[in-house]
């Protein structure tokens, strides 16, 4: 019985095995077919797939277009700065990964817990990518690191590119910087159609400036290289397999971005530092007859430099907190009134709508009476009888009280001065300009809900009350007399061309207002404005330059009230804070026009003394670089001495007698 037992056990389990085997065999079959299916039906998409997990794509950015002065002057250059790197993969792999930090922290003096916490913030990613610990390291650095590199696996020195101003804070609000995208520039960079390549964390992107406006131009197109990885992200040194990479290049190379070749003068510009000096304020020149700015300078400034690869917190708490502002571009964004220099629109205004002439003449006794109230001029003691053009070159407050009190309205002075530019956005391609403001009758009620007071005309005629301008408004405006009465579109790029030189494009001078000046109207105008400077006890007298004649008007702004029986106190007694603006615009030279200047130094008190003496030394450079022959020290030299033989000899007749 215990045999036959056996017996029916062995087969019961026989039955099992060959169940199981069946299920085994099934099994197999399902497993090679798949196989086959896999290696044989799909097996180059299945190749295509492990290659494509072998390999990583790493992007080799492109460098930046450059920026140079209409004359070739390398403004904005990509220069190479150097950034110390760990790469986890090979720093795992050395003996002692702690003591490679721990030395690399005593060589560059850099806490070891923050080189820890900057590898920590990257765990996520590949180890083979290397990690930035520290920015723009001293060549010393640099030096010590080279000297050390055999004991410090992993760490390496790598160049980078650093975009450069070459001039340091000459222009930087022009110019503009450039600085890491931020997570939330980056859906609206991409959204935008301009932007075909697309950001990603890490790129770099302008801020300001022709940097920010100019972006799409500048920015060139990225390039790749392929890189063998393993299993764990891991970099493969050896290069055997490297040519087994399925349809798919070794290296793609980047393209450059475009160059950008603008309207600014740099020997200009250097003229205009020389000319501020210590102190603060803005300055324009622009060629009235298409438009071009020959010169943009903004004072205080700063280095775009050391915004390129991420600023340092104690340079920008320092910046943010300077009460002078030097973040801020006081040619385009900051507006303040216009002072005596608004005269010329209240002459043009009177000239235009026929309520004064060449001949007309007003008796200035140093203040008028206007209702109760007594309006005085900025000389105690008047002018005595004045003309247009006299009273421009005087600068005489009396005879544009009187030209207010001739017109209609407030509105007849502002239409003219519409007319000219002023009260509107230039449109000169640079983000965040101010509009200014040139009120009206119909603008105090919107804004005051208050009728327009007769009187307050009288302060509008003279630069004050509400007017607030702009440096390039001003300059602008000043352009659209000298030419005739054209306004232009102020514009800084000259042309776009490749890295190459290949011109892309290149903007036409773009007209936006004609104001129809009579001849008359500019001539009398002129006139004045060439006795400001030229003709003694004009208000920019001072600054004459024997042999080199220039137009202009001075203006001085006052930045607190001030009470009447204090209206005549000397400026430079009051507290820097409490002192006038001091405005200058001129242009140059007195024939035929080339360029306009619009200067404001801020609390330098007057016109005369602030900020017409940075316009002279601009002026003086640009006439005499580009006008050499009637400029250079030698032909004014010689001007001059003919000059004075001929007064000489016009005071005698050929026989010794007095002429008449």
């Amino acid at each position: 019985m215990a045999i036959l037992g056996q017996e029916e056990q062995v087969r019961f389990l026989q039955e099992r095995f060959r169940a199981v085997q069946g299920v085994i065999i099934v099994g197999v079959l399902v497993l090679v077919s798949r196989l086959a299916y896999l290696q044989i039906f799909n097996g180059d998409q299945m190749r295509q797939y492990s290659e494509e997990n072998r390999i990583k794509r790493v992007k080799i950015p492109s460098p930046r277009g450059m920026i140079f002065d209409r004359n070739g002057t390398l403004l904005i250059d990509n220069r190479p700065a150097f950034d110390l790197e760990i790469t986890p993969q090979y720093l795992k792999e050395s003996k002692n990964p702690k003591q490679v930090l721990m030395r690399l922290s005593e060589l560059i003096k850099m806490p070891l817990e923050e080189i820890e916490k900057k590898l920590l913030k990257t765990r996520g990613q590949p180890s083979f990518l290397p990690v930035t610990i520290k920015e723009n390291i001293s060549r010393d650095e640099v030096a010590i690191l080279e000297t050390w590199k055999w004991d410090l696996p992993g760490v390496s020195v790598e160049m980078a590119i650093q975009r450069t101003n070459l001039y340091r804070d000459i222009a930087s609000h022009l110019l503009g910087y450039i600085g890491k995208v931020s997570p939330t520039e980056i859906p609206k960079l991409n959204a935008d159609p301009i932007n075909a390549r697309k950001y990603t964390l890490n790129d770099e992107v302008g801020k300001s400036g022709l940097e920010k406006q100019y972006e799409s131009t500048l920015r060139g197109i990225d390039g790749s290289e392929l890189v063998e990885v393993d299993a764990l992200g891991r970099s493969i040194l050896s290069g055997r397999n490297k040519s087994r990479v399925l349809r798919q290049p070794r290296e793609e190379p980047f393209v450059p971005g475009n160059n950008l070749k603008l309207t600014i003068d740099q020997d200009l510009q250097m003229a205009a530092i020389r000319g501020f000096g210590e102190k603060t304020g803005g300055l324009i020149a622009i060629d009235p007859r298409n438009g071009e700015i020959l010169a943009m300078v903004s004072r205080p400034s700063y280095d775009p430099t050391e915004f390129s690869r991420g600023i340092d917190p104690v340079i920008w708490q320092k910046l943010i907190s300077d009460e002078n502002r030097p973040l801020r571009d006081k040619t385009i964004q900051d507006h303040y009134p216009p002072g005596s220099t608004f005269k010329i629109f209240t002459a043009i205004a009177g000239l235009e709508e026929g309520v004064i002439d060449r001949n007309t003449t007003f008796r200035c006794s140093g203040s008028i009476m206007y209702g109760n109230r007594v309006v005085h001029c900025h000389k105690k003691e008047g002018h005595g009888d004045v003309n247009v053009v006299s009273a421009i070159s005087h600068s005489c407050d009396v005879f544009f009280y009187r030209v207010a009190q001739k017109l209609k309205s407030v509105d007849d002075i502002a239409k003219w001065a519409m007319h000219m530019g002023l009260g509107k956005k230039t449109g000169v391609e640079l983000a965040r300009e101010v509009p200014g403001l040139i009120p009206t009758e119909k603008w105090k009620m919107n804004r005051f809900n208050i009728p327009w007071s007769p009187g307050e005309t009288l302060y509008v005629a003279i630069g004050q009350s509400f007017v607030l301008t702009t440096t390039i408004q001003l300059a602008n405006a000043y352009s659209a007399l000298v030419n005739g009465g054209t306004l232009y579109r102020p514009h800084v790029v000259k042309s776009v061309q490749t890295i190459e030189g290949k011109l892309i494009k290149e903007p036409s001078p773009e007209v936006v207002d004609r104001a129809n000046l009579k001849p008359e109207t500019v001539d009398l105008v002129t006139q004045g404005l060439w006795g400001v400077v030229n003709a003694p006890g004009g208000t920019a007298y001072s600054q004459h330059i024997p042999g080199m004649e220039f137009g202009g008007k001075t203006g001085t702004v006052q930045v607190v009230s001030i009470k009447a029986e204090k209206i005549f106190q000397k400026c430079d007694n009051l507290r820097y804070r409490q002192r006038h603006h001091g405005v200058f615009v001129g242009y140059a030279p007195i024939k035929d026009p080339s360029m306009v200047i619009a200067v404001i130094a801020e609390h330098a008190c007057s016109g005369s003394r602030g900020a017409a003496p940075i316009a002279r030394e601009v002026i003086k450079t640009y006439l005499q670089k580009y006008y050499p022959d009637l400029y250079s020290d030698r032909a004014i030299a010689d001007r001059i001495a003919a000059e004075k033989e001929a007064k000489k000899n016009s005071k005698k007749s050929p026989e010794g007698e007095v002429s008449e």
